[in-house]
């Protein structure tokens, strides 16, 4: 409901341009910046030498198109702190009728007072830190993904020096047992069978380079870099596999997980919104200015003044604000509940990457030394003319396998890893 001393002309002027010429060079300059960052993040950088995970890690935080795009995203919620600093613009009509007074004129001013302006302002404030939690959700995928695909690309590296070694035992093997058919110890079968090893040897040779292949395209693709783009890494399947208990993990994770943190500046907007909102209550005068022309016989210039002001009686904001403590409760809860969730997924990848870590521990101490020695023997064997060529190629695939297993037992320790880094929202050194 309104109560005014005269009712608004029809026809108004609305002063906009001293905005627009305000808004126009920030708009050209903001389009600019984004045209030289986009120019940048096309040039390919130079890489000399091996890439070590942690130049890997800055080079994929300065260059990771998602990351970049979250980080463009801050511009829009800093706009919107302009758009809340902004004042109510004043109206100005005329207008020009045949009815006495022929001529009208008119200068209405809002003046908002209550705190509304600043709360809008700190309601804007609180709504960019979304912006970094935007980019904290991608940098813990990014962080996921260059874990897996820099030390994807060291396993890569790792098969294919065992698919040569193994190639190059093959072709050993098949030499001797070529030697022994020659003088008549051995059997043209024998032959025949380091022949085949020979073979599946080289053919898994070809298998690991191609996927060598595939984990550089990954890994160039985590770096923003062409896929063809040759790449080279420094480093051992065990690095950056620190052990981290339970507890440490947990304190991470409290501090630093993304989503708990993205619920806190969630509420913490609710708050700010329900202030806003009750400072809304406070109606905004509208001060009003105008001057009456030619109006015969009665007068030529008259003066008048008016105030208009909302009667806030039905209508305060109620509904609005219930509905956002409602959401701060379920918000609230939404925590609770994301809390306990990251109590358990760390309790459960701590146990699973203590788990893998005995599991490469024993391949590399026990096992693989024991299927190497026992391959040397039945190659000294069978050199001797003490054994056949089976329990040769038995002992190689054995190392082979194990070998392979190892690998993979490795691969995993740093999935899990990159898993628990997920949970925590940063890096674990």
């Amino acid at each position: 409901m309104r109560s005014s001393c005269f009712s608004h002309y029809p026809v108004r002027l609305v002063n906009g341009s001293s905005f627009a010429r305000r808004l126009v060079p920030a708009v050209v300059l903001a389009a600019a910046c984004t045209r030289a960052a986009s120019r940048l993040l096309a040039q390919t950088p130079v890489i000399t030498g091996p890439l070590t995970y942690e130049q890997a890690l800055d080079l994929a935080t300065a260059r990771n198109l998602g990351v970049e795009a979250a980080r463009r995203a801050r511009a829009i919620r800093e706009a919107a702190i302009r758009t809340a600093r902004q004042i109510p613009n004043p109206d100005v009509s005329a207008e020009v009728s045949r009815d006495t007074p022929h001529q009208t004129f008119s200068f209405d001013l809002p003046v908002e007072h209550g705190g509304k302006r600043g709360q809008r302002i700190v309601l804007a404030q609180e709504e960019l830190s979304l912006a970094d939690v935007d980019v904290q959700i991608e940098l813990r995928g990014l962080r996921r993904a260059l874990r897996q695909a820099f030390y994807g690309l060291i396993a890569g590296d790792e098969r294919v020096r065992i698919a040569e070694s193994v190639l190059e035992i093959s072709r050993r093997l098949r030499e001797v047992a070529q030697a022994r058919f020659q003088t008549g110890a051995a059997p043209r079968l024998d032959v025949l069978q380091a022949d085949l090893g020979v073979t599946r040897a080289d053919t898994d040779l070809d298998l690991a380079r191609g996927t060598r292949i595939a984990a550089q395209a990954s890994l160039n693709a985590v770096l923003n870099l062409p896929p063809q783009q040759p790449l080279t890494v420094a480093g051992a399947l065990g690095d950056h596999a620190t052990a981290i208990s339970y507890d440490h993990a947990l304190t991470l994770a409290t501090a630093s997980n993304v989503d708990m943190i993205g619920l806190d500046r969630q509420i913490a907007i609710e708050q700010r919104r329900v202030e806003l909102l009750r400072a809304e209550r406070t109606p905004t005068p509208v001060f009003s200015v105008s001057g009456l022309f030619n109006n015969p016989p009665d007068f030529t210039v008259g003066p008048r003044a008016a105030v208009t002001v909302e009667l806030p009686i039905f209508s305060r904001n109620q509904g609005q604000i219930a509905e956002s403590i409602a959401t701060t409760a379920q918000l609230r809860a939404r925590r609770e509940a994301t809390h306990r969730t990251v109590e358990n997924e760390v309790f459960g990848v701590v146990a699973r990457i203590d788990a893998v870590r005995r599991q490469v521990d024993a391949y590399n101490q026990r096992l693989v030394p024991t299927a190497r020695d026992l391959e040397a023997l039945a190659q000294e064997s069978y050199q001797a003319g003490r054994t056949s060529v089976l329990g040769v190629l038995d002992a190689q695939r054995s190392v082979r396998d194990l070998n392979r297993e190892a690998l993979q037992a490795a691969l995993d320790l740093q999935v899990a890893l990159a898993d628990l880094e997920e949970i925590v929202g940063t890096t674990i050194r």
